[in-house]
């Protein structure tokens, strides 16, 4: 059987590392990096050689506009980060959600419907954002470009769009904020951390983590989400469990 993973560039990607964890070098699974710099070319490797892979940036989208089926969350979110084949047909799932709605749901409240803000409208954000508010969670998103939060949040239905520029003055009714954008921006300033849980999908050059010890902040890293990520969509995958401690103590050592 062979997976692997899609995406450009993809040489530092850690999900070798945590597929081998997960089902302790079986000698009869493969997982290869699939990097190209055009997607029709990976995703031709994929239909000739694999027998599921993930998905990762900036081929999402594209990859959701590819399959015969997409799954519910996958279709809200017009992404996917999981391709499989079966019967016949190339079906789509988006683990991204599943991994950060475990993350969240300790904080979860039904009662009080913790507030989040979301800074980003990219494939982990909307993710994110879409985990959150299907938690009954209350949902803002900001972004750089206006029109694509407003369009997100009146797609996904319950979410309120903000600028930017709204987000000094609205960040503080915030109890979880999730950073999205893979580069600090001024914004990033005007963030109130203590008190909160911050969750930057970032785990290559993150810019919050060390503000949040500072401050005694719970700050949950790409790292958690990336081993989430891995347990929720390699037993898809494979049909096989993975070994999920295996996958998070790997993640701890890195």
């Amino acid at each position: 059987m062979k997976y692997g993973l899609i995406g450009f560039p993809i040489r530092h990607s850690l999900s070798p590392i945590l597929f081998k964890a997960a089902y302790h070098d079986n000698p009869e699974i493969d997982y290869d990096l699939i990097e190209e710099d055009d997607f029709d070319r990976a995703w031709a490797r994929f239909q000739r050689d694999y027998d599921a892979v993930n998905v990762t940036a900036p081929y999402k989208g594209d990859a959701f506009r590819k399959v015969d089926i997409a799954d519910t969350i996958a279709r809200e979110l017009y992404s996917v980060n999981i391709l499989k084949k079966k019967d016949g047909k190339i079906y789509g799932y988006n683990s991204d959600f599943w991994a950060l709605q475990r993350l969240l749901s300790p904080y979860a409240d039904r009662k009080e419907r913790p507030r989040v803000l979301v800074i980003g409208c990219g494939g982990a954000a909307k993710a994110a954002a879409l985990a959150a508010l299907k938690l009954r969670m209350s949902v803002m998103v900001a972004n750089r470009d206006y029109r694509k939060a407003r369009e997100f949040c009146f797609t996904g239905g319950g979410m309120i769009p903000l600028r930017l520029d709204q987000v000094p003055s609205m960040a503080g009714q915030a109890r979880i904020i999730i950073y999205g954008l893979p580069l600090e921006i001024p914004v990033v300033e005007s963030l109130p951390l203590e008190g909160r849980i911050i969750v930057e999908p970032n785990y290559k050059d993150p810019c919050l983590k060390e503000r949040c010890a500072q401050a005694g902040a719970t700050y949950i890293s790409g790292l958690q989400w990336l081993a989430e990520q891995a347990i929720a969509g390699y037993g898809l995958m494979t049909g096989a469990e993975p070994d999920a401690e295996s996958i998070r103590t790997r993640i701890s050592e890195i």
